[in-house]
């Protein structure tokens, strides 16, 4: 079987950067607090910054164990590339990196059936993920499609390398973006890596407030058409990582305002396959639900 899993909020923080008191989870101040002997009166004055590396392992552990994988066995990338290069997870990578976490530095990553149990995938906050997979031959691809790299036509490239260097079949090709900010993704000046404005002409709007609106799905989705993926075959998550609770969310978590605090933090978005028999059938799972 092939799983599509997103994190939300539902485990804390998917990198390490972001771990801060005021994203620990339940289950975190528990953690701290039996470990470190320290009351949760006093959690507020405790270094949390000190801690951060194993309470992250604490956020991927439980990530693991609810969806079915080992989180030793996660990978991601940087993406500093940003030329479209990928690189595919084998057995033999695998083993030869037995903590996973290996952060490549190609666009895009790909795993296949070959290697069950192994997730690839992106620590997002509002730009989203997408996942393309050859359901027939047991084939996926990975990238995080920030702004930057839907300009450059990344998720045009995902598509690509599917039929180009493994040989998929448009027809064979199911696609999933992951939940992303909304349609009034707001910008105070006009976006400075929109360069190709044949992608972003009816996806920037200019609104009273003297801001700029972006919307990313359609620059995603027409990308995806274009290069013959079949339109029944595109799956949006359609939530709003800015105002959906569910969600960290760079945008808004980044603000001053302390009540916005608990956005601040990162999502994983990924894909793995359980077994070796079962690859054509797909399930998504999106937090603890």
């Amino acid at each position: 079987m092939t799983k599509i899993i997103e994190s939300r909020n539902d485990f804390g923080t998917m990198n390490e950067e972001t771990v801060s008191y005021h994203n620990l989870t339940e289950n975190d101040k528990k953690f701290l607090c039996k470990k470190y002997n320290v009351s949760i009166e006093n959690l507020k004055l405790y270094d949390i910054n000190k801690h951060r590396k194993e309470i992250l392992e604490v956020h991927r552990n439980d990530f693991g164990t609810t969806m079915g994988f080992d989180s030793k066995k996660l990978f991601t990338s940087k993406q500093n590339d940003q030329i479209g290069s990928y690189f595919e997870i084998t057995k033999e990578f695998v083993e030869a990196h037995p903590n996973g976490y290996s952060e490549l530095k190609e666009d895009v990553l790909v795993v296949t059936k070959n290697t069950p149990g192994v997730v690839v995938g992106h620590i997002t906050a509002d730009y989203p993920v997408v996942m393309m997979t050859d359901r027939k031959q047991g084939i996926s691809v990975v990238g995080h499609c920030t702004a930057e790299l839907i300009d450059k036509k990344l998720p045009a490239m995902l598509t690509y390398i599917l039929r180009s260097d493994y040989n998929a079949k448009p027809e064979d090709i199911y696609a999933y973006v992951s939940a992303a900010a909304g349609e009034n993704f707001e910008f105070d000046e006009f976006p400075e890596w929109a360069e190709d404005m044949r992608i972003w002409e009816r996806c920037i709007t200019y609104n009273n407030n003297g801001k700029y609106y972006v919307n990313l799905r359609p620059a995603l989705l027409f990308q995806i058409i274009a290069m013959g993926v079949k339109p029944y075959n595109i799956k949006f998550n359609m939530d709003d990582t800015r105002k959906n609770p569910h969600y960290y969310s760079k945008s808004i978590g980044n603000t001053e305002k302390a009540n916005k605090r608990e956005k601040y933090g990162r999502n994983f978005a990924g894909i793995f396959y359980e077994d070796n028999e079962n690859s054509k059938k797909l399930l998504i799972k999106k937090g603890r639900i």
